[in-house]
């Protein structure tokens, strides 16, 4: 396995907010950098099935010992890796904590985008190459004698979480590709007929004006998935230290919430054992 250890710090912009709400602009961009500054990180070149780009970067952290571990691919919010990467390093350091591998993926660096948050288009497009993303993450990791394969999640926050879902949605052709053994989606923008052919869990908040909550608890065949709406939460609620506007939605942190999402999230991952 891959042993360059690097070690990176980043200031968050979501984490050095002020106490009270401010209006952002997608001005952030994303960095193959992640906040926990003491934690051992691989960065490695995943290729992926995509003309125009050969490879995505990603950030593998490892627990101690020979495994095989349960693994977990994490995703970002359409803002990308930069303005997640407090939620992604703690969720990375409890993981680790747990005997949990995690691999981060950075879509948007590589082809030259900053965020996809406020194009419309290409906030609907860029799902399809990310799920190939996923798919080429899951692939790569199975690959590794430390991992289990019958043991890797997908975890996505927001935009992240959508393209977690559409990976596994039974109604796609390519769902069935990848080997993914269930699915964490924090706030997703969920659809009504989604079809979860692998076990997932939607954690989101009840006051989300972005990701609505109501559009999952309306999802029709609830089979696979648990829903848990979170009172008072709004988006973003994983992420420590928000608390602002960002192109006209309500992000702000719930520390509550998050600890159950965690919860929630590594009981999951535990459940699935052989």
């Amino acid at each position: 396995m891959l042993r360059r250890l690097l070690a990176f710090a980043l200031p968050l912009a979501l984490a050095a907010c002020s106490t009270g709400p401010r209006e952002s602009t997608p001005t952030a961009k994303p960095a193959m950098a992640l906040r926990i500054a003491t934690d051992p990180i691989a960065l490695v070149n995943i290729p992926v099935e995509d003309p125009k780009t050969r490879s995505v970067s990603a950030a593998l952290y490892q627990p101690l010992g020979t495994g095989p571990f349960p693994a977990v691919v994490i995703m970002s919010g359409c803002a990308g890796v930069n303005t997640d990467a407090d939620v992604v390093g703690r969720a990375n350091f409890d993981y680790m904590s747990h005997g949990v591998v995690t691999l981060v993926i950075d879509s948007f660096t590589p082809r030259g985008l900053t965020e996809v948050c406020s194009d419309t288009k290409l906030l609907f497009e860029s799902v399809a190459f990310r799920v190939r993303d996923a798919y080429a993450a899951i692939g790569w990791l199975s690959g590794m004698p430390e991992v289990d394969q019958k043991r890797i999640f997908l975890q996505g926050y927001s935009h992240g979480a959508v393209t977690a879902i559409a990976a596994i949605d039974g109604q796609r052709p390519q769902s069935n590709v990848a080997k993914i053994a269930g699915v964490i989606a924090y706030y997703p923008y969920c659809s009504a007929n989604s079809k979860f052919s692998v076990p997932t869990i939607i954690l989101i908040g009840e006051k989300d004006d972005w990701t609505p909550a109501n559009l999952c608890t309306d999802i029709v065949d609830k089979t696979n998935v648990e829903i848990t709406v979170y009172s008072g939460a709004f988006h973003s609620f994983a992420a420590p230290g928000a608390d602002l506007v960002y192109l006209g939605h309500r992000l702000l942190y719930d520390p509550v919430a998050t600890t159950d999402g965690q919860r929630r999230a590594l009981a999951l991952i535990q459940s699935r054992r052989e």
